[in-house]
């Protein structure tokens, strides 16, 4: 923004807002996680600061915990065990960026205690009796839940025409290396795939199960929108995709909707969009920063 505004709001007396430090615990020391702390790091998330760290994989945690204590910075605590993240002083957030089974782990810990909880793994949030727990526990504790956009766009007119929507459906096209360890994609593991080919058709309830790692923006959309028994779903792996491509198509009394996001996978891990964790850091800056906000 331009320096003359706030010069000019000093001058009449008015004082600059100074948002306060927003202390984060972070689930998941992978290159999702990574990524998300180095951005923090670099105060591209506000007044966001990494102040402790959980990952079950011991060597990948003190990695990063001494990465982000170099060059001055101070050390991020290394916990044992989330109980053990979630009560470090002055904790205000936890982010999950580990897993759907991490987020069903650890959630109603992490929320019980009143911190609110960042989650990336939106697949897991899909089941109706785990939503409705977390969501009771969070209300009870004064918390709150967030789920970024993740790897696609479109997500405030879903939920703008909530009520509104006939039809969703959201088409996933990923290259075969993208699926490799999906239980969706266990009968295609040894067989070359040369064209675009159908993996799943189904709904984002089973989807999410099935492709744990790989349809999260399923999980996001179907919440958004119409629901998870309702929401469309294909997975198409295709060697010469351009990258991790969701269409979404949605017919409603308020009109039609479409997008297309053609996303170029993470460098350090293809089952994730880049897009993913710019939306991450993007929700996380906006929870940080009071202020004009576009959207949602």
């Amino acid at each position: 923004m331009n320096s003359d505004f706030f010069n000019d709001l000093r001058e009449s007396g008015v004082q600059e807002v100074v948002p306060e430090q927003v202390n984060v615990g972070l689930i998941g020391c992978g290159s999702m996680g990574s990524e998300l702390a180095r951005a923090v790091q670099r105060g591209e998330a506000g007044s966001a600061k990494i102040i402790g760290l959980f990952d079950e994989y011991q060597p990948g945690r003190t990695a990063l915990a001494n990465e982000l204590g170099s060059n001055g910075n101070s050390k991020p605590v290394e916990a044992e065990t989330v109980s053990d993240l979630v009560n470090q002083p002055n904790l205000d957030l936890v982010i999950e960026c580990a897993s759907q089974a991490a987020v069903v782990a650890h959630a109603e810990t992490v929320l019980s205690a009143g911190k609110s909880m960042l989650v990336m793994s939106s697949g897991a949030m899909i089941s109706p009796d785990f939503m409705r727990t977390v969501s009771a526990m969070a209300e009870k504790s004064g918390a709150s839940i967030y789920i970024p956009s993740g790897a696609v766009g479109g997500i405030d007119a879903l939920r703008a025409s909530k009520a509104l929507l006939k039809e969703v459906t959201i088409v996933s096209t990923k290259k075969p290396i993208s699926l490799t360890g999906a239980p969706g994609f266990a009968d295609w593991e040894d067989k070359e795939i040369t064209q675009a080919t159908v993996i799943y058709e189904g709904s984002a309830t089973e989807a999410v199960g099935l492709f744990p790692a790989n349809v999260n923006v399923a999980a996001t959309v179907s919440m958004a929108g119409i629901g998870p028994d309702a929401t469309k779903v294909r997975v198409v792996a295709d060697p010469n995709s351009p990258g991790n491509v969701h269409e979404i198509n949605a017919v409603s009394k308020a009109g039609k909707f479409s997008f297309r996001f053609e996303n170029m996978p993470h460098e350090t891990n293809p089952k994730t969009s880049f897009l993913a964790v710019l939306a991450a850091i993007e929700t996380l800056r906006s929870i940080c920063e009071p202020g004009l906000r576009i959207g949602t």
